[in-house]
């Protein structure tokens, strides 16, 4: 072999030899500093105890963010204590983000929020940032949250302080390597520490208002504006254009769905809509159209909102810009478009009527009927015709338009085999 090939390969396999070193080092500095804690002072908060300021944080938690409905062991439509534990399986999503849970909420001292002090709940929920100053997920939006205006984080503290503590010591968290590069050199982490008091916007039916609502304390931005699913970055400058996954599927039932545009383009999103259109739309699920919304879109727990609030939402979005987007039509699991009869009926039941009638129809948040004690006084036809034309006085929508004749039946047979309480739970008395 002549000397210049030698020292070509020589060359070559110091750069090899090189570049295994800088990747090494690479992975063991990301190792190392991927969740290293954020030092940082806690701010001092006192969160209230009065009835009044408790009760506007259990609205804001169970109806207005929703908090409860992720933190909970896994998707059920009735409201279960917030002890944690839900998984957010991330390993399909941008590079692969890996596995994320809910934490326990409850102020058990051990699992829960019992050691934490007002200011440090309140620094998780705006800043991302744990007791020991360690990052969270932005699968919690901090985002949005950042913005929450003080009053209105304390009402939630204060809610939290009256659960009863569960000991529940949540899985841990499996994050993946690009998730935690990403984390280690700030392209994900904490937001700014918030310095200054924020004072929400004076209610009332304003743009101004709405802004407030659906930015920083419901979670209509969170879930309807586009994000870099690469590194999670939501683009600011197409707010409200539309979600860049689908929600639903495994435990929430087997349709997948995306948010919509609901900017006030004309063609893409909602600008053709009548104030009245968007108020049937988020309180009874009803599109213009009459056809009905997916579930994942919580219509069924917006419909206890104050409808000025609403009104004010509604304002807020007819202010902001146009962005011409569409977002894929439904999509539904192969175990949905597989099934036939009951089986299929209980999985469009997961999908179309579990977040209003509980599971197993056994009662939820927005109704605690019964479904087997009614069901009986209606016959096979009767019962068709009330699904197909719904009650819109009852926030019952009408699925004539969303179920065909085969669906309404499979739906029908999978109803009739539902069980009372007793029922369900073995009662031999009730046979």
């Amino acid at each position: 072999m002549s000397s210049p090939i030698k020292r070509v390969l020589k060359v070559f396999v110091w750069l090899v030899g090189f570049l295994v070193v800088i990747l090494g080092c690479l992975w063991g500095y990301v190792q190392l500093r991927w969740d290293a804690p954020v030092s940082r002072p806690v701010t001092e908060l006192t969160a209230p105890s009065d009835s009044a300021s408790i009760e506007w944080g259990k609205e804001i938690f169970t109806y207005r963010s929703h908090c409860w409905t992720c933190h909970q062991a896994q998707f059920s439509a009735e409201y279960t204590t917030p002890s944690g534990g839900m998984l957010f399986d991330l390993t399909e999503i941008g590079p692969g983000f890996g596995k994320w849970y809910s934490r326990n909420l409850t102020p058990d001292m051990e699992t829960g929020l019992g050691g934490w002090t007002d200011g440090e709940i309140v620094r998780a929920l705006r800043e991302g940032l744990r007791k020991d100053g360690t990052p969270l997920f932005p699968v919690m939006p901090i985002d949005w949250y950042h913005g929450m205006a003080d009053d209105d984080a304390l009402a939630v503290v204060a809610y939290l302080r009256t659960l009863p503590p569960v000991e529940h010591k949540v899985p841990e968290r499996q994050p993946s390597f690009p998730a935690k590069a990403l984390f280690t050199f700030g392209v994900m982490g904490p937001k700014p520490a918030v310095t200054k008091p924020i004072v929400a916007p004076p209610r009332g039916v304003t743009a101004e208002y709405g802004k407030y609502l659906s930015n920083n304390l419901a979670d209509c931005a969170d879930c309807h504006t586009p994000r870099d699913l690469q590194d999670g970055h939501f683009f600011v400058d197409q707010m409200f254009a539309g979600s860049s996954f689908p929600f639903g599927g495994g435990d929430e039932g087997p349709i997948l769905a995306h948010a919509r545009n609901i900017s006030p383009d004309v063609e893409t999103g909602i600008g053709s809509w009548s104030e009245e259109d968007f108020l049937a739309a988020v309180t009874t699920g009803m599109r213009p159209d009459s056809t009905v919304l997916a579930p994942i879109m919580p219509y069924s727990l917006y419909k206890f909102w104050d409808e000025d609030d609403l009104r004010a939402i509604y304002a807020y979005l007819k202010s902001i810009p146009a962005v011409s987007r569409t977002t894929p039509a439904l999509g539904f699991e192969p175990r949905l478009t597989d099934a036939r009869g009951a089986e299929r009926g209980e999985l469009i039941f997961q999908s179309r009527c579990r977040t209003c009638h509980g599971d197993k129809g056994l009662g939820a948040l927005p109704t605690n009927v019964h479904l087997a004690d009614v069901l009986p006084s209606l016959d096979d036809t009767d019962l068709t015709e009330f699904i197909q034309n719904g009650q819109l006085n009852l926030r019952m929508p009408a699925f004539g338009k969303t179920l065909n004749e085969s669906e309404l039946t499979d739906l029908i047979a999978y109803l009739r085999t539902i069980e009372t309480p007793d029922q369900a739970a073995g009662d031999p008395e009730s046979n």
